[in-house]
């Protein structure tokens, strides 16, 4: 099941081009979604997953008509590993779309997105990969390069997965040994729970959820092999055999 915010990402990418500060207006079947992706984003999840909090801020910036304070939350967002993060810089500028068109960097930024051979992102690499010239795949590599020092799974994943890790165990007594936790924006105060007789929420129910969050987000991860440095240019042979 997708989350609320690559929703809200698929809505962002396939909405009308906005012009100016001027607030962009979903399609009909996006506002339900979009109205959900205004709603503020759970402070509590930065702890955890900032990612995840980055890339939802983002979504609320651009359909609040603020596309440049959303690409920075992007950008935060891609610095903790998020795929759908780098997979939208990477469709924003490649086609010019709320950014000014650089295809080289967009291309760079969709390698990064798809180096986890996920196969929502992978496609839209090949499909890039495809389009560019050689000249531009030469600057696209020189992006890449730089890039992945910082948002490259290699660097970028361990980052976050010791964020969550570190996090994760100041409530481990709790989630194996009972008790309810409050995490801002993602459980019910106690004081809330008790004046409408809600139920608190166990430390194991929001363990559980967590730990379902990490494995989303890091999907892909584990099973990467890295052998030496990775290069962009063989990923031409992948989007061969896609064509056989």
């Amino acid at each position: 099941m997708k989350s609320l915010s690559v929703l809200a990402l698929t809505a962002m990418l396939v909405a009308p081009a906005a012009f100016g500060a001027e607030r962009p207006q979903p399609l009909p079947d996006q506002k339900d979604i979009v109205a959900k992706s205004l709603l503020p984003c759970p402070g509590g999840l930065e702890r955890f997953l900032p990612g995840d909090y980055y890339f939802c801020s983002a979504a609320r910036n651009y359909w609040s008509g603020h596309p440049g304070l959303a690409r920075e939350s992007l950008k935060n967002a891609a610095q903790w590993a998020s795929k759908p993060a780098q997979y939208a810089l990477g469709i924003m500028y490649f086609n010019g779309d709320r950014a000014e068109k650089n295809r080289p960097l967009g291309l760079a930024w969709l390698a990064l997105a798809a180096e986890r051979h996920d196969p929502a992102y992978e496609p839209a690499f090949i499909s890039a990969y495809k389009e560019v010239s050689p000249e531009e795949l030469a600057h696209a590599n020189a992006y890449w390069q730089d890039l992945k020092k910082t948002y490259g799974d290699p660097v970028a994943a361990p980052r976050a997965e010791k964020r969550f890790d570190r996090e994760y165990a100041q409530i481990a007594w709790a989630v194996n040994f009972g008790g309810s936790i409050f995490v801002d924006g993602v459980t019910v105060p106690y004081n809330d729970a008790m004046a409408n007789d809600l139920p608190l929420q166990s430390g194991f129910t929001l363990g559980r959820m967590l730990q379902s969050q990490k494995a989303m987000y890091f999907y892909g991860y584990d099973s990467h092999v890295f052998v030496g440095d990775a290069e962009l240019v063989p990923i031409s042979q992948v989007a061969s055999r896609k064509d056989d």
